[in-house]
């Protein structure tokens, strides 16, 4: 059995990671390279309460509130670096055995919208947590696994908060002052592993970016045979969008979205005995980026960090 290739996608929100990950995907579908769209957190279901609840507090579970004494404790309440740190960790856990490690074990190229590295961009950058234990605790959750290749989109946050939408997460929320630090963090990283990140100008436009992106999965997957029916040209609906709050995930290779280009789904190759239906309804965070995404296929059916 052949290992597959692990990609991710990073940067701060807004950076257009998402975009780029869709692309990627129908770029490799078109040369007949089994393929996945996933995300963290929420790429799988336990994944999906953890990332409700990371990205926007006990508020996103209401019912929870709890009394203590006489006062009854605010379910906005912010949670603590700490619990955010391990949450993000117990997602990766799930996710790395449930999804992307059985499907590298088959030959699958899996494209990750964010991964370990904004764990260490967001917690330790960010909030100011000790690096080497998030480090760490990371890779403890990941059981070692590292991408093979690490898109960095760039972009200075007062750029990308443009392309944040009008309801921001907790993370959006956070501030300029904590978006430099997440940047300035993610560029550390990739400075010091150099062969594993290419980071790339997100300030261009969407299709400036996708060519450098493009030039390096050419070079990435040459020789890499075909491991599905090579998709017709004009086959427009090899990936959709389909206007849903935390749709499905594709059975059918296809891909969600719901229309305030701030939720779609995790795409999934069609066919095979990993699709199971537990995994459906995977809500897939789109940075808010897409708006910028002029060629998107029309409308069908797939993180927020």
């Amino acid at each position: 059995m052949s290992q597959g290739l692990f990609i991710s996608f990073e940067g701060v929100d807004g950076a257009g990671k998402t975009t780029q990950a869709r692309r990627a995907y129908d770029f490799l579908q078109a040369k007949g390279l089994r393929s996945l769209i996933t995300r963290e957190p929420g790429g799988t279901p336990a994944g999906l309460a953890i990332r409700e609840l990371v990205l926007h507090g006990m508020c996103a579970f209401p019912s929870f509130a709890v009394t203590a004494g006489t006062d009854v404790v605010d379910s906005s309440d912010d949670l603590n670096s700490r619990t955010e740190a391990l949450l993000y960790a117990a997602d990766r856990a799930e996710h790395v055995a449930q999804v992307i490690r059985p499907h590298l074990d088959r030959g699958d190229i899996i494209l990750c919208d964010r991964y370990s590295d904004s764990s260490i961009a967001y917690q330790a950058g960010g909030r100011g947590l000790d690096e080497d234990c998030i480090v760490k605790l990371s890779s403890w959750a990941a059981d070692g696994l590292q991408p093979a290749r690490t898109y960095l989109l760039d972009v200075d946050p007062a750029q990308s908060h443009a392309r944040v939408n009008d309801e921001p997460d907790r993370l959006e929320a956070a501030g300029d002052a904590f978006q430099e630090q997440v940047r300035a963090k993610f560029l550390e990283l990739a400075r010091q592993d150099p062969e594993r990140f290419l980071v790339i100008d997100a300030s261009l436009s969407v299709d400036e970016v996708w060519s450098v992106i493009q030039r390096d999965l050419e070079t990435l997957t040459a020789g890499m045979p075909p491991t599905m029916p090579v998709a017709a040209e004009d086959d427009g609906d090899a990936v959709s969008l389909d206007e849903a709050d935390g749709g499905d995930e594709a059975v059918e290779d296809e891909l969600d979205d719901n229309g305030d280009d701030e939720d779609s789904d995790e795409i999934l190759d069609g066919g095979d005995d990993l699709n199971d239906a537990d995994y459906d309804e995977y809500d897939y965070d789109d940075d808010a980026d897409d708006a910028d995404a002029e060629d998107e296929p029309p409308s069908r059916t797939g993180q927020g960090w």
